[in-house]
């Protein structure tokens, strides 16, 4: 094999020639430069779902560092899932040295790591460089590995993390450079009409970049093509799986069946000719919540033991997969797990938040019942068209019952474009168009 010293040489040079794309658009969120120039450092870390925009955020944070008098000659960017790198501890080992060596960086050093968990001992590596001040540490995996909750040993308290989710509609808009004035949208057919038709579309064919980018034709391909690849590199590859079409088939169950549990999910691969146990199955599951694909919410109760016995209700990372592998779905799934992602989004800025679902006994169910701390803020129902009667009467009702199990005096119910108040008793009911949330024209939580 080449040296490695020389290999990293190559891929470094590469790098310093191209700095940043030209086809850079910025994203939200906002990065927060707290802990590169202030008397605190810290290892930013990075994570979130494979094809995520994870390595052009790298490269828009590369290029606000250069906007900021940092010297683009003391910024370096490297990819760890490079062919040219082998997977060894001494490629971490001999990176500083090398860029020392035949870069002359006499300023602070700014480096960009990407999928670092690929290589053994990152995290210690990580430590040494940042404890001895040697570089301002940005490194991004695929992984829950480098995410808050689940950072190694080595780091905890010397890092600080932020989790990557699709675009948002705002994104989306830029990155399909449509520009809408805002302020006039209600008052304009047209404007009003061009939105919706944007917001299908994303509701479809969700925020993953490239797929925005990609023609419609393309679109379901591209998402099939990210499945394969998440599967492959990022749990098989990663853990160690040994049966990848069981693997496979039960992704595609939590995609098709919004509430999942291990023994329903058991019971269907074991139909399909799956030998298979449930604690298989169970790691299976953990497997793609650390790599992103999956989320999993529990129902709210005080009894942990109905946490942990009650079905979960599965949230896919974006909604370009549902539309691309879902055999049987509507546009109120892909609403809601678009709420879901939303709130998740919420959740980033507020780390007391927490969601869950609700149901009673007699099967009356709200969506989404959000937490702050111990205090529950919101009760939120997701439905396309409530302009039927009984449907409208239907999620109401459960609101109600929520509302009195807690206490409460409002809910909100999430619609594509329904928008009304409505009021039973001292109950009262916001109905809020999608649209509105995603443009931040209505609030989604208090």
């Amino acid at each position: 094999m080449e040296n490695i010293n020389i290999v990293l040489k190559h891929i470094l040079t590469e790098s310093q020639e191209q700095i940043y794309p030209e086809d850079l658009i910025k994203r939200d969120p906002k990065f927060d430069y707290t802990f590169v120039f202030g008397k605190v450092r810290k290892v930013h870390t990075i994570c979130g779902l494979r094809r995520i925009g994870k390595t052009y955020y790298m490269y828009q944070i590369r290029k606000n560092l250069i906007e900021k008098k940092i010297p683009k000659e003391s910024t370096f960017y490297i990819n760890m899932e490079d062919e040219r790198i082998p997977a060894e501890t001494k490629v971490l080992t001999k990176l500083i040295p090398t860029i020392v060596e035949n870069f002359h960086v006499k300023d602070q050093l700014y480096l960009f790591i990407d999928e670092i968990h690929r290589i053994p001992l990152w995290s210690s590596w990580a430590r040494r460089i940042h404890d001895s001040r040697k570089a301002i540490l940005f490194i991004s995996g695929s992984t829950s590995k480098l995410s808050g909750e689940k950072i190694p040993s080595a780091l905890r308290g010397r890092s600080v993390n932020l989790r990557l989710l699709p675009l948002s509609f705002r994104d989306f808009l830029k990155f399909r450079n449509v520009k809408i004035e805002e302020k006039y949208i209600e008052w304009s057919e047209d404007r009003l009409s061009l939105l919706k038709n944007y917001l299908v579309e994303y509701l479809r064919f969700g925020g993953l970049p490239e797929v925005v980018l990609t023609p419609k034709f393309k679109k379901l391909t591209l998402a099939q093509e990210y499945f394969r690849t998440i599967i492959s590199r990022d749990i098989v590859d990663q853990f160690k799986v040994e049966n990848k079409t069981a693997l496979e088939d039960l992704l595609k169950i939590s995609i098709n069946t919004p509430t999942f549990s291990i023994s329903k999910a058991h019971n269907v691969l074991k139909s399909m000719g799956h030998k298979i146990g449930k604690e298989t199955i169970k790691k299976y599951v953990s497997y793609a919540q650390d790599a992103y694909f999956l989320d999993l919410i529990t129902i709210f109760s005080k009894n942990i033991k109905d946490q942990m016995l009650y079905p979960r209700k599965a949230y896919i990372a974006d909604n370009s997969f549902i539309t691309a592998l879902g055999i049987k779905y509507d546009m109120g799934r892909l609403l809601e797990n678009l709420v879901y992602i939303e709130l998740n989004r919420l959740a980033q800025k507020d780390p007391l938040l927490r969601i869950h679902y609700w149901k009673n006994k007699n099967g009356q169910e709200v969506d989404f019942i959000i937490l702050r701390g111990l205090n529950i803020i919101n009760l939120i129902q997701v439905c396309w068209d409530p302009t039927d009667p009984n449907t409208r009467k239907r999620e109401i009702k459960s609101l109600i019952k929520a509302g009195d199990e807690f206490n409460l005096k409002e809910g909100t119910v999430v619609t594509y474009d329904y928008e009304n108040t409505e009021k039973s008793g001292k109950f009262s009911v916001k109905f809020i168009p999608i649209w509105k949330i995603l443009l931040g024209l209505e609030k989604l939580l208090k």
